[in-house]
């Protein structure tokens, strides 16, 4: 079992016991600044970061500067980071708690980073604090994507559509977002290649394209040059000596 199927297995037991605790939907409604800040700084020609927090991945054991979100949730927000990016999947060492915490410590918009196939998790999202959900294209169907996005836009949240494949892009023609990343890694193998955020890149129009995973200082020009100026970073960040400089060297290139 390849760890994407491993995960999503999981996410319907939680599907399960969250219809459960949430037996009525009420009413909720947010604004988010997490599109919106990205906006802005691409109409003053600025690099922006989305500084992720996770403790772990799959093909990663362990990262440095996770003890305590708290300390890195402080760094991130004196950092020049546009928005924050926190997993709560348990297999990369997250729970809803990290994004209940991390709103104590910056005003940043937060995106909820998981593994989100039905509604009831965009409704936890918005009640923990989210402002922004990811849907990935891969681990669902068009309709789901629609239906799924149509529910998050409803209630304020913003989408980010995450790609990895021709396959994804196809599903994803009638989307409304317009914050589509393109995922470097392929989830199943979790092997990486940034050549992947320039050739779907050139196939979407009048979309703001985030590019994920395998971000470092040496390819990050190349990238650019595809006139893309949105960055999803995690591991590289987690792992750098000096957090708040290299969020910073990364918004300034």
């Amino acid at each position: 079992m390849n760890i994407l199927k491993k995960i999503i297995d999981e996410k319907k037991k939680d599907v399960f016991l969250l219809k459960i605790k949430y037996k009525k939907i009420k009413k909720i409604k947010i604004k988010s600044n997490f599109i919106k800040n990205i906006s802005e700084n691409n109409k003053k020609n600025k690099n922006s970061v989305i500084a992720e927090f996770k403790r772990y991945s799959p093909s990663v054991k362990k990262f440095k500067n996770t003890y305590e979100i708290e300390k890195i949730i402080k760094v991130y927000e004196d950092s020049k980071a546009t928005c924050i990016s926190v997993l709560t999947d348990k297999n990369f060492g997250g729970t809803n708690q990290d994004i209940l915490k991390a709103k104590k410590y910056t005003k940043k918009p937060i995106i909820r980073k998981d593994f989100i196939i039905d509604k009831i998790q965009i409704y936890e999202s918005a009640l923990i604090g989210a402002e922004a959900i990811l849907l990935i294209a891969r681990i669902l169907s068009e309709q789901q994507l629609l239906n799924l996005e149509k529910y998050a836009h409803e209630i304020g949240l913003d989408v980010l559509i995450e790609i990895e494949s021709q396959e994804d892009l196809n599903k994803i023609k009638k989307i409304k977002s317009k914050l589509i990343g393109i995922n470097n890694r392929n989830l199943a193998k979790q092997t990486i290649n940034i050549n992947k955020t320039i050739e779907l890149s050139a196939k979407l129009k009048n979309k703001i394209i985030v590019s994920e995973s395998g971000i470092t200082r040496e390819n990050i020009e190349i990238i650019k040059s595809h006139d893309i100026s949105v960055f999803l970073i995690g591991g590289s960040i987690l792992n750098s000596n000096n957090v708040k400089q290299y969020i910073n060297d990364f918004c300034e290139k």
